[in-house]
């Protein structure tokens, strides 16, 4: 089947149109939705530059039960998060992509406050379990809006600025943390979250200057609402008319028009082949992403350049250079996701990361304690080629991936499944991290190498490629009805009704 275009040349049923440029609208708007990203990254690092800071060692970690505490506090934000990331649907889904922003900003400035304000573990630990929500529903959210208001052919590209905003964060907090040092004051670790709650703020100010997705508006029925943001969006010098927001607004509306007979819920997910494909994908994905060891890593980086011996200056300086390191990997991964493909990204990711971890291991094995300055410098230089590796490959893609697979419909719900992965595997990993270091050192690595490597040949044969597709074409890659691409100029409401009409007679 297929649909003439202006030029009399037939287009196929769910190609892409031609491609366009992004407009200085579409990029400013991702890199402000970037703030969410970067309050995660904020919050989630915080506490690694608080663990060697002598002020938070003295009033939280000076007892024998020091490495639990550790544990206690690395898994109640976790465990916060994954609270977070399994409520983000129902509030997106019902009440809009940016009340949910608001939400994780809202809890984002109150826990921060609580944090900077503890005077117990106790207190530290519920005010890291809050920061944790906030932080859940934020790292679930952001690359659902990203990716609903992003150009097909680039959009990995835009949605990679979710990625490059969390290692924002990590530089900004890790900086902070090395100039925070040189505060000779008891209140020097409470410093990091007074700047949390204030980085809160900023981003409950930066949604009143966000548009809504015209996805999720066009969902709830709000059309006259998204086709002006659309226009928006699509503004450029050199477009002179609405042909390409009427193509995507009608092309958003024939899809859901058809989703909003289908049913819903996790349930229904299960039970439905091509969702639990995606289901499937989205969870591969994060437990390969996570069984890198990357939060292992970047909750403890300054504790691990520790046991290497070295000072707490330097704990903290190389700390910085790790996470400068990652964001250089996250621009690289940018600007290949659509060139090479998500899920080739992925996979090799998981390989590189598995090599750098079995190198870690076996450095420490032989070096860890000694006397040796090369060896030791060998293991420090591994830890860097492993975040460098990580960034260019796995960080953005696997962000954009787990986004773009889902219907409209579902695309919350399965954004969380995939980010419900990311915290569970993540909790298991680096709650008990710190204690088995300290038990059984190097061999906790190959814990994750094993895990690591298995997911990544699953994704071979399970996850299918999503590159420069849209998100409605997407959903043909797994089975599922497709609406055509509208490419006709001025004919806007006739397009819509055939691309309705079209869609249901596919369907049926």
């Amino acid at each position: 089947m297929a649909l003439s275009t202006s030029d009399g040349i037939d287009a196929p049923l769910g190609s892409s149109p031609a491609k366009r440029k992004a407009t200085t609208t579409n990029i400013i708007t991702i890199l402000v939705a970037g703030m969410g990203s970067f309050v995660f990254g904020y919050a989630n690092n915080a506490i690694a530059g608080s663990f060697v800071q002598t002020s938070f060692v003295a009033k939280f970690l000076s007892g024998d039960d020091a490495e639990s505490i550790i544990g206690g506090i690395l898994g109640a934000f976790l465990g916060g998060g994954l609270v977070g990331a399994l409520i983000q649907a129902p509030v997106s889904n019902r009440f809009g992509r940016r009340i949910a922003t608001g939400s994780a900003a809202l809890i984002t400035v109150v826990s921060g406050a609580l944090q900077a304000g503890s005077i117990n573990p106790a207190m530290f630990l519920v005010a890291r379990f809050l920061c944790g929500i906030g932080a859940g529903i934020v790292i679930t959210n952001c690359p659902v809006y990203m990716s609903e208001i992003s150009p097909p052919h680039i959009r990995g590209m835009l949605v990679a600025n979710h990625a490059i905003s969390i290692v924002y964060g990590y530089i900004v907090s890790s900086l902070m943390a090395l100039g925070f040092l040189y505060v000779e004051a008891p209140y020097q670790w409470r410093l990091q979250f007074v700047l949390l709650t204030f980085s809160g703020m900023v981003l409950l100010v930066s949604l009143f200057f966000l548009p809504e997705s015209p996805r999720w508006l066009c969902e709830v029925g709000r059309h006259e609402e998204a086709w002006k943001i659309l226009q928006t969006l699509h503004n450029s010098k050199s477009e002179d008319d609405d042909h390409w927001a009427s193509s995507e607004m009608a092309q958003i509306r024939a899809n859901i028009e058809t989703e909003r007979a289908l049913p819903r819920g996790y349930i229904h997910i299960m039970r439905s082949p091509h969702l639990r494909h995606r289901a499937v994908c989205s969870i591969l994905t994060w437990i390969m992403g996570q069984s890198t060891g990357i939060l292992v890593i970047a909750n403890l980086t300054p504790v691990l350049f520790g046991a290497l011996g070295y000072s707490l200056v330097l704990q903290l300086g190389l700390s910085v250079v790790w996470t400068v390191c990652a964001l250089i990997g996250c621009y690289i991964n940018a600007v290949l996701m659509d060139r090479v493909g998500r899920v080739k990204l992925l996979v090799v990711g998981g390989y590189l990361c598995s090599i750098g971890l079995i190198a870690e291991a076996v450095l420490q094995k032989y070096y860890l304690g000694g006397t040796s300055t090369s060896g030791t410098a060998a293991a420090v230089a591994v830890y860097f080629v492993f975040i460098l590796a990580y960034g260019s490959t796995v960080d953005c893609a696997a962000y954009v991936y787990i986004s773009e697979i889902w219907p409209t419909h579902l695309r919350s719900q399965g954004n969380t499944i995939g980010l419900v992965t990311f915290f569970t595997c993540a909790i298991a990993y680096t709650s008990p991290a710190s204690l088995a270091f300290q038990q059984i050192g190097w061999k906790y690595y190959w814990v994750m190498i094993c895990v690591c490597v298995a997911s990544a040949t699953a994704m071979i044969f399970v996850c299918p490629e999503t590159a420069r597709l849209s998100l409605e074409e997407i959903n043909a890659k797994f089975g599922d009805p497709i609406a055509p691409n509208l490419h006709t100029k001025g004919n806007k409401n006739k397009e819509e009704v055939k691309s309705v009409t079209l869609i249901e007679n596919v369907a049926k």
